[in-house]
């Protein structure tokens, strides 16, 4: 996957992909109980995994392959109840999870892209497996909420949904400027019993929304589009990375386009207090005091390491950005900050046992 999708899949489509889907001119059936199609790749019962759901063993299997597992989107249809939609014109399926939604793009057998809310969700992508599709549990884990628990000795992964009782609704602000369309979605929170708290957190969100806009009026004020210019583009978009024990990760991506080779992305995140509403900071779940040399050095390593380090780095800040996910906190930093365009934003995960 070329790094102009890894970096500005924020303009790229729709939702999430369960269910059955075209391949090549075939259907791929995701039912249980359809046979499976000539296209897809074979998997043997020894890499088979058993799923369960709240206890209830599952007749659809999982599939550990290359040290993944992966589960069939239709378990997340039947077992989680989250609606299915499927666009033949895009061959996209679309798995809406109210404020999020997961986008399997099928691109063939053997590219299957990943979409959370239109932004890239990382590798691996989806499989195509039995002629039925798979979902990296990993991506599920991280976007939709679903946890796991996992038993090496008997192959079996059960699975829970569990988040916070927060009910999270996603609004849109949108202006046309000079002919320009921008638009910046972000989340409102409500049900918290702490109404000050609640505020707080919904002007944070929304402030950062409204400057996604601004921006966009002072860009296009400095350098207005010409008729032949490409259209430009602002957009904003956001994923919920955490919402659980008493913890709200959010991180929006903005993306704006002004003509040249490729637009641009900017990744911010916003981790809450579900109590007071306090927005929190990396050195409030990783000691950056005692560890701080330790961080320092395995970050410049990593950067050196991962290639396309442009040079600069002198340290992790107390403001970093950060988001958090189970059991880590994941540090990153912006394109072009310490690394080349291509390369992506740089992300370091932080195990909490770890680095706590």
């Amino acid at each position: 996957m070329n790094s102009k999708f890894r970096v500005c899949a924020t303009i790229i489509a729709t939702g999430v992909l369960l269910g059955s889907l075209g391949l090549n001119g075939q259907v791929i059936d995701a039912s249980p109980s359809k046979p499976s199609v000539s296209a897809s790749h074979n998997v043997a019962k020894k890499n088979e995994v058993t799923l369960k759901w709240n206890g209830k063993t599952l007749s659809q299997k999982g599939v550990l392959l290359h040290g993944v597992t992966y589960i069939p989107a239709t378990v997340l249809r039947d077992a989680a109840g989250m609606p299915l939609k499927y666009d033949s014109k895009n061959r996209t399926y679309t798995l809406n999870a109210g404020y999020h939604q997961l986008s399997a793009v099928v691109y063939d057998s053997k590219e299957i892209g990943l979409l959370v809310n239109g932004l890239y969700a990382g590798e691996p992508g989806g499989q195509i497996l039995n002629g039925r599709l798979y979902l990296p549990f990993k991506t599920v884990s991280e976007y939709l909420g679903i946890q796991g628990q996992w038993s090496p000795s008997s192959k079996t992964l059960s699975l829970t949904k569990k988040q916070s009782d927060l009910t999270i609704k996603s609004e849109t602000l949108k202006k046309t400027i000079q002919g320009v369309e921008a638009a910046a979605s972000y989340p409102v929170v409500s049900g918290l019993s702490n109404g000050e708290a609640q505020t707080q957190i919904n002007s944070v969100l929304k402030k950062h929304a409204e400057s996604v806009i601004a921006r966009a009026e002072e860009s296009i004020k400095e350098l207005p589009p010409g008729e032949d210019s490409f259209p430009y583009a602002f957009e904003g978009n956001f994923v919920v990375h955490y919402n659980k024990d008493g913890l709200l990760s959010v991180t929006a991506h903005d993306y704006s386009y002004l003509g040249g080779a490729h637009g641009m992305t900017f990744k911010n995140s916003f981790t809450f207090s579900l109590k007071d509403g306090k927005l929190l900071k990396l050195g409030d779940f990783i000691d950056l005091k005692g560890k701080k040399k330790k961080l320092d050095n395995r970050v410049l390593s990593e950067l050196k390491k991962g290639g396309g380090y442009l040079g600069g780095f002198e340290g992790v800040p107390e403001d970093a950005e950060f988001y958090l996910k189970d059991n880590a906190v994941v540090l990153y930093f912006q394109l072009y900050e310490y690394t080349a365009y291509a390369y992506g934003f740089p992300e370091f995960e932080l195990k909490l046992k770890e680095w706590k």
